[in-house]
């Protein structure tokens, strides 16, 4: 018998929770840390990376809107009785000699 997705991720038994935990003992493994001669060297950069993987995990952070990428892109407009060319992603002269809006 096939094994379907969804009877092959219950093989995992992971939950969110079990990423917690694990997140925080990274979190606590990375302060605790140790360094030559057993002096205290805890790795900020680990704990602070954990801190972000648990908001993540928490729904704290989302990655940005994909619509708020898209770029308007417009024809002529008359302004003024003026017939202006927009040319959106042109590079644009900044002396502005003529009577593009820059």
């Amino acid at each position: 018998m096939k094994k379907t997705k969804k009877n092959s991720n219950d093989d995992f038994k992971y939950s969110k929770s079990k990423s917690f935990e694990n997140l925080e003992t990274v979190q606590h493994l990375a302060l605790t840390r140790k360094g030559k001669d057993d002096e205290a060297n805890p790795d900020i950069s680990a704990f602070l990376k954990a801190e972000e993987l648990k908001g993540k995990l928490c729904g704290l952070y989302t990655d940005k809107d994909p619509a708020s990428n898209n770029v308007n892109v417009m024809g002529s407009v008359f302004i003024e009785g003026k017939l202006l060319d927009i040319h959106t992603g042109e590079v644009v002269n900044t002396e502005n000699n003529d009577d593009r809006i820059t």
